[in-house]
This record gives structure tokens, C-alpha cells and sequence, in this order.
């Protein structure tokens, strides 16, 4: 075995020959893999690590065909929405989760922390969003969980560390994605499913000598999609990220109101951008949206308690008393 493994390479070892499952041993040849030093002395162990991920990958898809459960991971949406937070190893996503919700997750100093997908809910005004921190991303990883996950969240949030060179982060994440069969846009709608809006934070601006590097980002992507400055560790920008975070989601909260009485601010009815009056009944209740004559609407109307169809669309904050 060739000299001078580090501490990192020693412990994963550890890890897979403890590992009681093909998960368990995919993950850690994955961080094997990560940490291992490249160069002609490591070139023939880091081929036979590859060779047994190959083999457990492939053990894995026929497992998956023969109809034992096609996914490794799967995460409940709860809340408004669902966000996933993609990065590599060390990224910060994990002191991020810490500082946005209330996860108990662990945060270290070295590559893979965070093992299986970890959920925590932010508090955003007066609803909930769901985050999900997936294990961290390098160009050996592209598991079944990051495709089911990638594909079912409503929206990413694509973390890339200042200290490290952004532009490969972004690039190495935009390739597993697009592996998974996502397409993160920016700015408007999603039009397919495959269509995940999404914000880039760069994290870490409290460090000297990075203003170069986000600027050469930003120049890169910042057309493609919004970028925002954080500092996980310091808890700076964050409100600025869940205001993003937010927006990207493409969503509104409409308050209902009782003829006479004062509206329900507590409890919003969350629905896409562009609803209409009637997708806000049937939320209400199922028959509400047949039985509905007309609304009323405060907020975006012509004027306050404006009288509308079941077809007028409304916005964000909008309070609709419905007359059935």
C-alpha cells in the first residue's frame, strides 16, 4: 500500500470495513476516493478503489431492476416547499442548515459529515420551507439518492466554498445534475419537470482575499442565476438567502377572510404564481370551487374588496373572501 495515506483516507478505510450495507460502502470508497493524494504511488490502489465501486454500483442496479426498491433515499415534503442544498465536500452546507433551521446535523473540518440526507425546516416569515442537505458531491458521486432527490425537491440551493476555485465547484455541480436529468434555471417559471429553479450562495465572504473569486463567478453566472453572499460560520447574508430562497420557489400566499370579520393572517393558503381565485376555493374546501359565485379580493385588485371571477389571478398577500 503506498506511504503517506492521510488521517482521512485511514478513517473512510475503517468505515467500509465496518460497513454493514452496500450504501454504507458505496459512501465510504466515495470519500476513499475523495481524499486519497493523487500520484503515481497511489495510481493502482486508486484503480482498485474504482473497480469496487464499479462492481458495487453495479450490484446495486440489478437489485434496483428486480423490483427491490429503486431509490436508496426518499425525504417526505412538509411545509411550503421542498429545497435541496447541493455542494462538494466542506462546502458548509451542514453550519447552513444548523443556522437556517432547526436540524441537529453534524458539522467537522473534513470531507462526507454529513452520511444520509439531513431535514430541517426554515422559518420564512410566516410559513415553513423544507431543506434537505444531501451528502456532499464530487465527480465519483451520482447515486440514486441525488437523482431521486435532485428530482423531486422544488427547488436547490447550489453552495460553493470562496476558498476553493467556485467556477469547478459550479461546473462539477451543473454535471451531476445534468447526469441526474435536472436543469437548474434562474429566473422565471419551470416549464418541464426537469426544470429546477435555483440560487447559487457563496459562502465564506467573511475570509480576505475572495472578493476576486466571487467576482469571477458572478461574472461567469450571475446572468444564469441569482447569486447571494453568505457566511455560514459568521450567520452573515442570511436573511438576504431566505428571502432568494423564497422567490425562487415561485410561490404565493393568499389569507382567506369571513364576510365581516377580520382576515386569517396566520395560516396562508400557498400556491403557485399565477393561481386563480378558484385553485384558492378548492384549496378552502373541494366543493368550494364549484359551488363559488364570485370573490372578493383586497390587495391586488383595482381597488380593496374589488369583486372578482373565479378565474381573476391573484398575487401575493391577497386577501380573498369567498361567496358561494
Amino acid at each position: 500500500m503506498p506511504a503517506n495515506l492521510p488521517p482521512e483516507y485511514l478513517a473512510a478505510e475503517q468505515k467500509f470495513r465496518r460497513a454493514k450495507s452496500p450504501q454504507e460502502r458505496v459512501m465510504a470508497l466515495q470519500e476513499m476516493l475523495s481524499v486519497i493524494p493523487k500520484h503515481k504511488g497511489t495510481d493502482k490502489l486508486r484503480g482498485q478503489l474504482r473497480s469496487k465501486l464499479s462492481k458495487l454500483r453495479e450490484e446495486s442496479q440489478k437489485k434496483r431492476s428486480m423490483g427491490r426498491g429503486f431509490y436508496l433515499f426518499n425525504v417526505k415534503k412538509e411545509g411550503a416547499a421542498q429545497i435541496v442544498l447541493v455542494g462538494l465536500p466542506n462546502a458548509g452546507k451542514s453550519t447552513l442548515l444548523s443556522r437556517l433551521t432547526n436540524a441537529s446535523t453534524e458539522i467537522a473540518e473534513y470531507p462526507f459529515t454529513t452520511r444520509v440526507p439531513v431535514v430541517g425546516m426554515m422559518d420564512f416569515e410566516n410559513i415553513q420551507i423544507q431543506l434537505v442537505d444531501l451528502p456532499a458531491v464530487t465527480m465519483e458521486l451520482g447515486e440514486a439518492w441525488f437523482t431521486n432527490l435532485a428530482r423531486n425537491a422544488d427547488a436547490l440551493l447550489l453552495m460553493v466554498d470562496l476558498e476553493c476555485e467556485p467556477l469547478e465547484q459550479i461546473e462539477v455541480l451543473l454535471e451531476k445534475l445534468d447526469e441526474a436529468g435536472v436543469s437548474p434555471i434562474g429566473e422565471g417559471l419551470a416549464s418541464t419537470p426537469e426544470e429546477k429553479n435555483a440560487v447559487i450562495a457563496c459562502n465564506k465572504t467573511d475570509l480576505s482575499g475572495i472578493r476576486g473569486r466571487q467576482r469571477v463567478l458572478e461574472e461567469e453566472f450571475g446572468s444564469r442565476f441569482p447569486i447571494v453572499s453568505i457566511s455560514a460560520g459568521m450567520a452573515t447574508g442570511l436573511e438576504t438567502l431566505k428571502r432568494r430562497l423564497f422567490e425562487i420557489l415561485k410561490i404565493m400566499r393568499v389569507y382567506s377572510k369571513i364576510p365581516g370579520k377580520e382576515p386569517d393572517r396566520s395560516q396562508p393558503f400557498v400556491l403557485p404564481e399565477g393561481s386563480s381565485v378558484e385553485q384558492m376555493a378548492s384549496l378552502v374546501h373541494k366543493d368550494f370551487s364549484k359551488k363559488l359565485k364570485f370573490a372578493r379580493v383586497w390587495g391586488s385588485g383595482r381597488f380593496s374588496g374589488q369583486k372578482v371571477k373565479k378565474g381573476f389571478i391573484l398575487s401575493d398577500g391577497d386577501v380573498v373572501e369567498l361567496h358561494i
